[in-house]
């Protein structure tokens, strides 16, 4: 069996990780999505202060830097609020998996459920992260001994648990770890829904759990031990739904969640609304934007996904997304080409991708693995041939590169 127990001990806190993910972080076509056309969002945060809003604008934008320095300003004004610590140690943490790349909505939407990307991150990111963690933890855990009913005390310690169990899992690797604790954070919630059925902000993790757990194939739970518990796909989208209308720091999350839970049930057109409103809303935000391009594809409106990733391709150009990983849109736009059987174009794409990559390995091997695919559809077998060697000549023990020294060997046909 070998280390099968463990393997899919990791796909399980994959999922729980993602339930994190979406409880803490991310997460126009037709028109420029300019300040003025966006559709501006006022959310109830706590601590309701000018730093803790900018701050969520900044974030959302994905600009994290200016998000932290917002936050900081919260901190210090708040110093015993674990909200205004959860806030920094969120954008913190999320700074460093974006930098990453390990925001990627796309890997919730297919096949790769229960994948996940490992992260390193630099000593002094790692340190104050561990550092503002134990901190807010220390406050909540004050408060509630204090009231044990302390209903934002325990929201609060919930979404640090989640936001550990996202650095345990990807950062530390330590799977189990991670597991317990984003299990803990869904407790904690639960137990505020008890208290409080109306605070809406709870429903978002004791949702996207729901989902998960419903979702889980057979093996995965019995690896997780979750045999006992069943989980509800329609009662998971009905909480992220309630938790997307509330208007509270999570609603933005919720919308997420909701988009990607409503395309992994085919129900494509809400999915798109939702995320192009979060784009519009967020028009520095590449992930909703790549979102609202990859969700047009998965529902097969091919020549406006195309359009989405071209227009994403151009921005990005422009400097609206600074720290963008185009070369995911590039290689989406690929993709959705090859769909429309234009394989000149895709490999054009594919190439660009490959150029976009700066040091990405394995998204450089995947983009020339692709262009020699689309060369030999083509028929155009040398062109296909030098790719294949590209990727062999990374010297990395790949699935990209196991797979090219089979096509050197036999072209590659269509499935």
């Amino acid at each position: 069996m070998g280390n099968w127990p463990m393997l899919q001990i990791r796909g399980v806190c994959a999922c729980v990780l993602f339930l994190s993910i979406l409880a803490r972080t991310i997460s126009a076509i037709n028109s420029e999505p300019t300040r003025e056309l966006r559709a501006e969002v006022v959310l109830k945060v706590r601590p309701d202060d000018a730093p803790t809003r900018e701050g969520f604008e900044h974030f959302y934008n994905t600009d994290y830097d200016a998000a932290i320095r917002d936050f900081e300003r919260a901190q210090k004004a708040h110093p015993d609020d674990p909200f205004a610590v959860n806030h920094l140690l969120q954008a913190v943490l999320v700074r460093e998996l974006d930098r990453e790349g390990a925001i990627d909505a796309q890997l919730y939407m297919g096949t790769e459920f229960l994948q996940t990307k490992n992260i390193s991150i630099g000593p002094q990111a790692r340190s104050r992260i561990q550092e503002l963690t134990a901190h807010a933890l220390s406050l909540s855990e004050q408060r509630l001994k204090a009231n044990p009913k302390d209903t934002d005390a325990l929201y609060a310690r919930g979404v640090t648990k989640a936001l550990h169990a996202i650095y345990a899992g990807l950062v530390e690797k330590a799977w189990f770890s991670a597991l317990r604790g984003a299990l803990s954070a869904s407790h904690d919630h639960q137990y505020v829904l008890e208290l409080s059925p109306g605070y809406a902000d709870a429903k978002l993790v004791v949702g996207v759990y729901n989902y998960i757990v419903a979702a889980l194939p057979l093996y995965a739970k019995i690896a997780a031990f979750f045999l006992t518990i069943t989980g509800s796909r329609t009662r998971g989208i009905e909480d992220s739904r309630q938790a997307a209308n509330g208007g509270g720091e999570a609603s933005i999350d919720a919308k997420t969640a909701l988009s990607l839970f409503l395309a992994r049930e085919h129900q494509y057109p809400e999915a798109v609304s939702l995320m192009r409103e979060l784009y519009r809303a967020y028009p520095r935000n590449f992930h909703f934007g790549l979102s609202e391009a990859d969700l047009l594809r998965a529902s097969g409106s091919l020549p406006e996904a195309v359009a989405a990733y071209w227009k994403l391709l151009a921005l990005g150009q422009q400097g609206m997304f600074p720290k963008g990983h185009l070369g995911q849109a590039a290689y989406a736009l690929g993709q959705a080409l090859r769909f429309q059987t234009d394989y000149r174009a895709a490999a054009e794409a594919f190439e660009s991708a490959d150029q976009m990559s700066k040091g990405n390995d394995e998204q450089a091997a995947k983009a020339k693995l692709s262009v020699g695919k689309m060369y030999d559809l083509l028929q155009e077998r040398d062109l296909a041939m030098t790719k294949y060697r590209e990727v062999i000549a990374t010297g990395r023990d790949s699935s990209e590169a196991k797979e090219a020294r089979r096509l050197l060997k036999q072209p590659y046909r269509n499935p």
